[in-house]
């Protein structure tokens, strides 16, 4: 746990109490089962997650406080059967994934608005609010990077973290060597058909070859291409550094253009102390009261990933359970029997972000496709309402066979389940690809329909995307609930029974609501 002296360092030390998913081993060692990486954590160390820790043959894990709290609407998560238009109460704590590969090496320097810096000049400057022997974040050094829109942004943290591992050394015409880890990316182009504007897109420091070139930003809005010599592997074991930038998520190595990180921080659980309301002890009675107060029937654990933090969140549905509130979860789905069991009895809905059909898009997040998918089919399995989002990035996973795998998949575990296909924009965590267009949008709702689903939403674009906003009645075709964006306009089936037909609609409805505030 935290080791360096801040008032969020002090929190989340004083925040935490004994795990119930885990297991003691030999040697004062743990097994915890909270998500799918089934962290062995030794006495003293945590596991990937950095908030859960073994002291001294004990895992102790958060509790007894939020880094964001909102109400939203419940279409906002998104669940589209599951109460329509009702608020739903969201809290979520911190939960950091370090063992993330967008890293470089001590001495890369980046560009600032006050000129070249390295990052670990950037680290030394920043707030401290975590440490442990291998890891540490600091907040908002004072000073702003440029980013690939040739524009200064501010800088939300810079982190450290001990790597052991393949190192890739890219050498630039001129001398310049850059450092980085195998799966941090890079812009860059490649060669096209004569009169053919040339693409660019990201690709992982391991794939790059001297057919393609980096790119860096100009104050006229293009790129200047920075050509390669070779590129080699070496190995490395020590300290890495990476940031992560407001807006833009970018940033200049040597005027190259890279992604910050994407998974060190959770960025709407993690907030900057100085700029926003402060990290909050807060009890489960004082959530449900928040609740109560501002009119929401739905409670969610969200925001960093709530498996991690389960024990939390069951404390706090608890409480939510009797006093009338529906429990959920909004999740990557890497789960485990343990962990869906524990939280089986208080969770009614469950969310699963099924982000590619491809194993290596997954290991590159520090995880696996099987173990997502077999999440889903295990959440389905034990009567969790399931709901699953899609964000279709172009060039990412849009291609035809990937979409209909993803369908063929869901439609195997239950036609019924409601599939989310929504519209990635640049500005959400990528900035190579496109943003998806409502032809390509609609592609997919349609791919998944045809494949068999009977409830496929297109998101992210209110009233662009037609019938495929709204709930339609597959069996006789009438309009159930009618959406633009997150309102709700007509909803004709509070209970579930479409009025056409009769058709009990899959969902979580009025009536459901009822027998579980009765049970």
């Amino acid at each position: 746990m935290p080791s360096r002296a801040s008032p969020l360092a002090d929190l989340l030390a004083r925040r935490t109490r004994e795990g119930d998913l885990y297991e003691k081993l030999p040697d004062q060692r743990v097994r915890c089962f909270a998500c799918g990486h089934r962290c062995l954590i030794p006495p003293g160390q945590d596991g990937i997650c950095r908030v859960r820790f073994n002291e001294a043959g004990t895992l102790m894990v958060p509790h007894g406080y939020v880094g964001a709290l909102q109400v939203d609407p419940v279409e906002k998560k998104p669940f589209f059967h599951a109460l329509p238009g009702s608020a739903a109460l969201s809290f979520g704590m911190l939960g950091c994934d370090y063992h993330c590969g967008y890293c470089f090496v001590p001495g890369t320097e980046i560009i600032t608005s006050g000129g070249p810096r390295t990052l670990d000049s950037l680290f030394d400057g920043g707030d401290p609010i975590y440490e442990t022997a291998t890891d540490a974040v600091v907040l908002r050094p004072e000073v702003d990077v440029m980013t690939h829109r040739g524009r200064a942004r501010s800088i939300k943290g810079v982190f450290r973290h001990h790597y052991r591992g393949p190192l890739m050394s890219i050498n630039l015409v001129g001398g310049t060597e850059i450092r980085a880890t195998p799966d941090h990316e890079f812009l860059v182009t490649a060669r096209a058909a004569r009169g053919v504007p040339p693409p660019s897109f990201f690709v992982p420091a391991s794939a790059i070859t001297p057919e393609y070139v980096l790119l860096e930003p100009t104050s006229g809005g293009g790129f200047r291409k920075r050509h390669l010599e070779d590129t080699r592997v070496l190995s490395y074991d020590g300290p890495v550094y990476n940031i992560e930038v407001e807006e833009d998520r970018t940033y200049l190595v040597h005027g190259a253009t890279v992604h910050n990180c994407q998974n060190w921080i959770t960025s709407q659980a993690l907030r900057d102390p100085r700029a926003q309301a402060p990290t909050q002890e807060v009890s489960p009675d004082e959530l449900v009261r928040q609740a109560r107060r501002h009119g929401a029937r739905i409670i969610t654990s969200t925001y960093n990933e709530p498996l991690i933090t389960s024990e939390w969140a069951v404390d706090v549905f608890r409480k939510a359970r009797p006093a009338g509130l529906v429990c959920s979860y909004v999740s990557n789905g890497n789960g485990t029997p343990e962990v869906l069991d524990y939280i089986r009895p208080w969770v009614s809905l469950y969310k699963v972000d099924l982000k590619s059909f491809r194993d290596r898009q997954y290991r590159d997040l520090g995880g696996t496709l099987d173990r997502v998918l077999w999440t889903i089919r295990a959440l389905h399995q034990q009567g969790f309402w399931l709901e699953v989002v899609t964000l279709v990035i172009p060039g990412f996973n849009d291609s035809e066979a990937e979409l209909v795998e993803m369908a063929q998949f869901l439609v195997s575990v239950s036609p019924d389940i409601p599939w989310h296909v929504t519209a990635f924009h640049k500005d959400y965590k990528m900035t190579g690809p496109d943003d998806t267009s409502v032809q390509a949008l609609i592609r997919a709702a349609e791919i998944g329909s045809r494949e068999g689903l009977r409830f496929v939403y297109a998101g992210n674009l209110p009233g662009r995307v037609g019938r495929w906003e709204h709930t339609w009645c597959p069996d006789c075709g009438t309009l159930l609930i009618e959406r633009y964006g997150f309102r709700i306009l007509k909803n004709v089936i509070p209970d579930g029974d479409c009025p056409g037909c009769g058709l009990r609609v899959p969902g979580f409805w009025e009536r459901d609501a009822a027998a579980l505030a009765r049970a």
